[in-house]
């Protein structure tokens, strides 16, 4: 129990140091729209079949893409997932590099009673923006004259939920789960404005915006089981998750030069106004041919286009309904952790591919992204522990240099460490 506390409290100390080194590091392009590009809160294991987590349920490691799957819970479970991307960038103009290091979520499940109702607290990003766009163009002055104008606009932020939730297994075939978290948007965002005329300043142009919300998530899970054989499973899984309305204000300052001293103005009051998060629909489903080999097929849908921005029309006429498919399969060997086992039997297997139109329509352009997907998973070598890692392979192709747009090669590693104990239960021997 010890053991398992120490690990909580070292996980969220990172969590807030990674959280301030964000700023040093750069994501999409596409996440300068809106409060960012939306967070996939599925679990290592998940992203390595390419699926969101909805239907497919691994007793090794807490997820928080279905709450019904919290009362399941027989041990006290925490997990940290890391990640890391690497993007190449390109556009009809040239190409660049950047990568992000990141942890992308924290979760504790603990069994209020054992394999019949479980309590879920989590922390974890819906939405992200960690951008550096730089652009140029020419325009024409009053006067007839051309001047040269460079941008450089650089932000980070998002919303981040701290969650609360209890799952509950009415029976053997049924589940049901429901979670509510405060979240809050913070976004912070600077553009410089250079232009190439003496005659004109010029400026640099802070923004932050901040907001609170509740958030609200229900999930179900049925379950039959010897369909066509006395060891086969099938799952159907399906979430809910309610709109979010934070009330925003905007604060905005740019620095000019009087006296020749860089002074910050403030360009108006405090300005008030309304972002939300759209409603989501899941639903997923997994055969499990016997507890070594299953397949999972599942869908999300967003309605992105349903939501608010009040601080910028061009960005909140960008936002469109969101469609998702993820299809993939797990693999555990039959020799999986037995004793004298091959190397090869020592590791869980998955692999998946999953389609998302995108959230965005830019310049008459949907922004869509096709992801391609590895896993594996290695329980701890210890037999007295049920203490796992999962480690997943991802390679993305997101957007189009048509269009004066990007496009976006993404190479992801994402890794979660499982802590697994019987906190509850006292040992006869020590």
């Amino acid at each position: 129990m010890k053991r398992f506390f120490s690990f909580i409290i070292g996980t969220l100390l990172a969590v807030n140091l990674f959280a301030q080194s964000n700023e040093l590091n750069s994501g999409s392009t596409y996440s300068y729209y809106g409060t960012g590009l939306p967070f996939q809160s599925n679990n290592t294991s998940e992203k390595g079949m390419g699926v969101f987590g909805i239907s497919y349920r691994n007793l090794n490691s807490p997820s928080l893409a279905n709450p019904s799957f919290w009362g399941n819970s027989i041990y006290s479970q925490a997990s940290v997932n890391f990640g890391f991307k690497n993007l190449t960038v390109s556009d009809s103009r040239g190409s660049g590099k950047n990568s992000l290091l990141q942890i992308d979520s924290f979760q504790a499940v603990f069994p209020l009673k054992k394999d019949r109702l479980g309590l879920s607290v989590s922390l974890y990003p819906k939405t992200r923006s960690n951008y550096n766009v730089v652009s140029s163009q020419v325009i024409t002055a009053n006067d007839g004259r051309t001047i040269g104008l460079s941008s450089n606009k650089v932000g980070t932020g998002g919303v981040t939920s701290f969650e609360f939730g209890l799952g509950y297994k009415i029976n053997n075939n049924f589940s049901i789960g429901y979670a509510s978290g405060y979240s809050f948007l913070r976004e912070k965002d600077t553009e410089s404005l250079v232009l190439f005329d003496d005659n004109i300043t010029s400026s640099v142009i802070d923004r932050q915006i901040s907001g609170t919300s509740i958030s609200n998530r229900f999930g179900a899970l049925f379950t039959v089981r010897k369909i066509f054989s006395e060891k086969d499973r099938f799952s159907l899984g399906t979430t809910i998750e309610l709109p979010m309305n934070f009330d925003s204000k905007l604060n905005s300052e740019t620095e000019k030069v009087i006296d020749g001293e860089d002074v910050k103005v403030q360009l108006s009051g405090e300005e008030m106004g309304d972002i939300s998060l759209p409603l989501e629909f899941g639903t997923g489903l997994t055969y499990f041919f016997n507890s070594n080999i299953s397949v999972t097929a599942e869908g999300k849908l967003e309605k992105w286009s349903a939501t608010k921005y009040d601080f910028s029309a061009e960005e909140k006429n960008a936002l469109k309904d969101r469609l998702q498919l993820g299809f993939g399969t797990s693999i555990i060997p039959k020799n999986y952790q037995r004793p004298n086992s091959s190397f090869f039997s020592s590791f869980k297997y998955s692999a998946g591919v999953s389609y998302d139109t995108g959230y965005l329509m830019i310049n008459d352009k949907e922004i869509q992204t096709l992801w391609f997907s590895a896993g594996l998973g290695l329980i701890s070598p210890d037999s007295r522990s049920a203490s796992s890692f999962d480690i997943s392979f991802q390679y993305g192709l997101r957007g189009t240099k048509t269009n004066s747009l990007v496009k976006e090669n993404i190479f992801g590693i994402n890794l979660s460490v499982n802590l697994t104990e019987l906190m509850f239960l006292q040992r006869k021997l020590n």
